[in-house]
């Protein structure tokens, strides 16, 4: 590919996001989206990988004390997701890493992605508690808002 720039190799590369529940999500669920992240990655040899979690803010002010742990809150969220992505043994300019803060956590995950012109969204589903059918999930509204491709992965238990 002589004559193309970074940028313009860079802008063809798809980019995947897999969304990361870091509070409530099980280990069986974190091990299903790492499987289906390196099957996608795989398909997809150019591929660049956005790891995120969103952590849930209130939509009040917050004092300093709150600041500081929310600080560390972030960086402690940050090391959890580049430890989920260890075993897809990606290089450094394949991967990035992102912790976002909002009272929305489906709404934060649809504005990243088309921010950056997400091509494919991959997102764990926890269950279907009667709360969560009346109320709608997270995964749910993803799907239905997001404008590009979405895969919502199961825990093999789910899966009946």
């Amino acid at each position: 590919m002589l004559g193309h720039s970074i940028s313009e190799q860079l802008a063809k590369s798809p980019m995947i996001v897999v969304a990361l529940d870091l509070t409530h999500g099980t280990e069986a669920l974190a091990e299903s989206l790492r499987s289906v992240t390196r099957r996608m990655l795989q398909t997809e040899p150019g591929a660049r990988l956005a790891c995120l979690t969103v952590r849930k803010t209130s939509r009040i002010g917050m004092d300093e004390s709150l600041i500081q742990q929310g600080e560390n809150i972030h960086v402690k969220q940050l090391v959890e997701l580049k430890h989920w992505a260890r075993p897809l043994q990606l290089s450094a300019g394949k991967i990035t890493y992102h912790v976002l803060e909002a009272p929305d956590t489906a709404g934060a995950i649809i504005d990243y992605a088309q921010a950056n012109e997400v091509d494919h969204i991959i997102i764990g589903s926890r269950g279907s508690s009667a709360i969560r059918r009346y109320l709608g999930s997270v995964s749910a509204k993803v799907v239905a808002e997001a404008n590009c491709t979405v895969t919502v992965v199961k825990t093999p238990d789910q899966k009946s």
